[in-house]
């Protein structure tokens, strides 16, 4: 009934408020604004800004910042520990990247008091769980395009964490939290130090802080155990989602391709798997379903529930920064920090499933056949069968994930007179990361332990120990057979299975260096006014250099597959160094050269109906090495009709360069899950992708306007509302292995998509698939944003209500110039892990203070949305999802002790233990069966804790 309550008022607040972010008056003082260089209050600056005080942030969710931020409803799509798969670790993007608008992660520029962050992963995205937590002040969230001011990246907006840099005194935090369900635990812990030096010259801060959370499996919760699955409708009906054979859900679902302890695929004894003897018996299907070998019940496998769900995450940062006033008008600052970060997660089994299943030849002494099954064999002319067999009963790979961050500035600020401030200065960034995934099958070893034989005595040995060639038994002296024949085979044949398993390494290192210099003040007065302005310059590199120890390149001509492979029979043509992981290496740089001018200028003020006019303008030149030069610009505008409201608007351009990885990347491997037309076949298919030193920066065009009302007659009362349209032409993108096949298939094998598949014959499944990244993409999103803020007094305490919520009116998205355009607001879409993107999201945040106690309540609000979209074969037979609301709540009580103003408090997330809602996805047991990037999975969770300053 609370929750009800509480998720009414929202929605009553939401009809009476279109607002959109803006600053709330917390105080009088002057807070420099990040939408603009120029320094003004940010209810005055044209560009739509939210700051969220981190006090508020931690009350609803004390894990991290990052955490907190990804509740607005401004972030959609982010990822995190706790909203990312963890099945592959090629994509080296599971920290917190925060997503703006939902149009991707490198398309948010990340600030740290202004300084931009460099990448933390080799594919340019940052993970702010490098950002220290201590000394942030608020974050300020700019929800518009600020490329003219902050440069590349800035397309959907920047997120500036903003530094606390006159704190004094010492502080310390420790706290602890715990599911409801007994996992998820996890303690924070902490310090900072501030004071001033040299008789108030100099001041100095300090911080350091831990992080550590357990995480949890995916069967620690029973949604994720039931194998549920969207799959077709209708049997041999036509093509999984089509309007013959539409999606629905279904429980129990296994994949037919193979079988945990081994099915045969093809032959005379195809569709028999062995029994744990070894022995055959008749492979049971099961119930069949309207996708291709997808059925429920029988036989096959599932991915295994025993896999991570949120991802154990540990962090540990130091940070310190000291300033000094050289002169009265001059002063110099100098601050670094360190964060490690370590994720660690298991991941899929090991398998021979298509395209890389196991030929197991008839000499092998762990073939249990009968003389009737190897006569029908050898009347067939077969020497060996294929076998597909998934191992979820063996050890399962795991991964572990360092990323290492350092960061250090220094650089000299100052004032002319009392109209000019000027700041130059120099910045180092620099990010490891690092990934090791071990207990992976390594295909030369995997293909070598299956071959067994017997040797001349008898024993049972890896045939290519016996190979005539030295080269070759060297090579393999140290094999050992593994049997895959029979559920627990492997296991009994231990060495063999440590053999054939090993580990995909790689490691990133990205470099940033930057020197800047800018000078903002007052040009000249008008009747209406002074003129302001802000100028300056931006030389800066970066640099990529990313190794591994499972190029794919060093795999993609025959002659090097034979080399690689010689001395082992029956290894597919797809198999590169390791099941799952092979990411190819990447080196290059970038230098780039950038000069930008800020005016402001006052037209009107103190007039009817113009209490103030104001224009705004700014511009940017910039020059990439890579790409040549290209120009960003804004002009906004600010009317103040009467005191108490103010309207605003802003157009803009705005770029996103290609990252190093976009330009530079070699050939990376994946594989997924392809439901192919051609065929009729539902397997796992190879993706090829690498980079495209022929790409351009994205280009973006940003329109907002709307209004400020600070009401004299309602004091403590703000609201603002601004629509948003964000239009981005050339993205950088590429086609998924479905679009694919569909756009080759649709075209009579004519299109330019067919020369990227590879068939052994026309009707036959892929090999492979390549993907191109180019400038082939059109994406463009608009909505209302909305934020008001109210402070009273209520009884015998004061009450605070602040309200951030989002309309998504489009996000239309073409994926190259010759496909049609497709309009995702209000849907959802299911596939490999579901997404979706409903209407309306919001946050009511309400404070209550009376004495020595404060009462905080968080309601987020995630609307309703219809699961499909107009894409081919994205019926989902009307599925719908209502809206959800969380409930978060603090208690806090503050008192003295030991000296210091100290409060305790207790944290309930998710306090009503909202379920997520059952949104499977298209492959068994993949993934958790709901949207992770939109629901909770965790459910309700207690965190309890002090804060103390002193």
């Amino acid at each position: 009934m609370k929750a009800r309550i509480v998720g009414s008022l929202l929605m009553s607040a939401s009809t009476v408020f279109l607002a959109a972010p803006a600053m709330a008056q917390d105080t009088l003082e002057e807070i420099v604004v990040t939408g603009s260089r120029i320094t003004r209050d940010g209810y005055t600056a044209p560009t739509p800004v939210t700051v969220a005080p981190v006090a508020d942030l931690a009350k609803a969710t004390p894990s991290s910042i990052p955490d907190a931020l990804n509740k607005l409803p401004q972030f959609q799509l982010s990822s995190s520990p706790a909203r990312s798969t963890h099945n592959f670790a090629n994509s080296a993007s599971h920290g917190n990247i925060l997503n703006l608008r939902g149009v991707g992660g490198n398309r948010t520029l990340i600030l740290f008091d202004g300084i931009r962050v460099p990448p933390t992963t080799f594919r340019g995205d940052v993970d702010t769980n490098v950002i220290p937590n201590m000394l942030i002040e608020r974050v300020d969230v700019v929800t518009a395009g600020a490329s003219a001011a902050y440069g590349s990246d800035a397309v959907a907006g920047v997120v500036n964490f903003v530094l606390n840099r006159k704190f004094n005194g010492a502080k310390v935090q420790a706290q602890y939290g715990i599911s409801e369900q007994g996992d998820n635990e996890n303690y924070r812990v902490g310090a900072a130090f501030g004071t001033d030096l040299f008789e108030g010259r100099g001041h100095w801060l300090l911080s350091a802080e831990q992080y550590d959370n357990k995480g949890m499996l995916r069967n620690d919760r029973d949604i994720a155990t039931q194998g549920y699955i969207y799959a077709g409708k209708n049997a041999g009906a036509g093509t999984p989602g089509s309007a013959a054979n539409p999606y629905v859900i279904y429980k129990g679902v296994t994949q037919n391709t193979a079988a945990n302890g081994g099915k045969i695929l093809s032959g005379p004894l195809a569709n028999q798997r062995f029994l744990p003897d070894g022995t055959l018996t008749a492979f049971n299907n099961g119930t069949a379903t309207g996708t291709p070998s997808y059925f429920v019940g029988g036989d096959g496998y599932t991915i295994p529930y025993d896999v991570t769900a949120v991802a154990p995450l540990k962090t540990q940062q130091i940070f310190q920064r000291f300033d000094f006033d050289v002169t009265p008008d001059v002063r110099f600052h100098a601050q670094g920090g360190f964060t490690r970060s370590d994720l660690s997660y298991s991941s899929l089994a090991n398998s021979f499933v298509p395209p890389t299943s196991a030929t197991i030849y008839l000499d092998n002494p762990y073939l249990n056949l009968t003389n009737a099954q190897r006569a029908q064999l050898t009347a067939a002319g077969a020497n060996s069968i294929s076998v597909g067999a998934y191992n979820s009963y063996a050890p399962k790979p795991h991964t572990k994930e360092r990323t290492d961050y350092y960061t250090a500035n220094a650089g000299f600020e100052g004032d002319f007179g009392s109209d000019w401030h000027w700041n130059a200065g120099y910045v180092y960034g620099k990010s490891k990361h690092g990934v090791d995934q071990s207990g992976l099958f390594n295909w030369r070893n995997a293909y070598a332990a299956i071959d067994a034989v017997r040797d001349g005595s008898g024993n049972i040995v890896c045939r290519a120990t016996l190979s005539p060639d030295a080269a070759v038994r060297q090579r393999f002296a140290d094999c050992k057979p593994l049997n895959i024949m029979g559920e627990g085979a492997a296991l009994s044949t231990p060495d063999g299975y440590a053999y054939a398993t090993g580990t995909s390494s790689y490691d990133a290192a990205i470099t940033q260096h930057m020197v800047s210099a800018a000078m903002q003040g007052s040009l000249f007065e008008l009747p209406a006014g002074t003129v302001d302005v802000a100028f300056g310059a931006e030389y800066r590199t970066q640099k990529l250099k990313l190794t591994s120890n499972a190029n794919p390149a060093l795999l993609d001509t025959a002659a090097e597959r034979a080399a690689y492979f010689n001395g082992v029979q029956g290894v597919p043509s797809s198999a590169l160094f390791y099941w799952l992981t092979n990411v190819g290496e990447a080196a290059g740089d970038v230098n780039v050269k950038e000069g930008f001018l800020e005016v402001n200028v006052p037209v009107l003020s103190d007039m009817a109906f113009a209490k103030s006019l104001d224009i705004n303008a700014a511009g940017r030149i910039t020059d990439y090495s890579t790409s040549g030069r290209v120009e960003t610009w804004k002009l906004g505008a600010t009317w103040r009709p009467v005191d108490d409201f103010l309207l605003r608007t802003t157009r803009s351009r705005d770029i996103r360069a290609p990252t190093l990885f976009d330009l530079y990347a070699g050939d990376q491997s994946a594989i997924g899950t392809l439901v192919d037309p051609v065929s009729g076949i539902t397997a796992n298919v190879p993706q090829i992708s690498g980079g495209n030193t022929g790409l351009k920066p994205e280009e973006a065009d940003t329109f907002s306007i709307g209004g400020v009302l600070t009401p004299s007659f309602l004091p403590g009362f703000s609201l603002s509302v601004d629509y948003f349209r964000l239009k981005i032409d050339g993205a950088i993108g590429s086609l998924t292995p479905i679009q694919m096949v569909t756009n080759c298939q649709a075209s009579g094998g004519t299109a330019p998509e067919c020369a990227l598949i590879t068939r052994p014959s026309a009707t036959a499944f892929p090999t492979s698939v390549r993907l191109a990244p180019a400038n082939i993409a059109f994406l463009r999103t608009s909505g209302i944003d909305f934020d008001a803020t109210y402070r009273t007094e209520a009884g015998p305490g004061d009450l605070t209500l602040r309200l951030y919520a989002s309309y998504l009116d489009e996000y239309k998205t073409q994926q190259s110039a010759t496909a049609p355009v497709y309009d995702f607001a209000g849907y959802g879409s299911s596939a490999n892990q579901p997404i979706a993107r409903p209407k309306w999201r919001g946050t009511l945040n309400v404070s209550y203070d009376i004495g020595d106690f404060n009462i905080f309540v968080s309601e987020q609000y995630i609307g309703k949305w219809a699961l499909g979209s107009q894409e081919p074969n994205q019926n989902y037979n009307g599925a719908k999802q209502s809206a959800v609301w969380y409930t978060d709540a603090t208690v806090t009580y503050r008192t003295q002790a030991f000296g210091a103003e100290t409060e305790l408090f207790l944290t309930a997330n998710n306090l009503f233990d909202r379920d997520p809602p059952l949104v499977p996805g298209t492959i068994p047991g993949l993934n958790l069966p709901t949207i992770i990037s939109l629901y909770d999975t965790v459910g309700r969770a207690y965190t309890v804790g002090v804060r103390a300053k002193f």
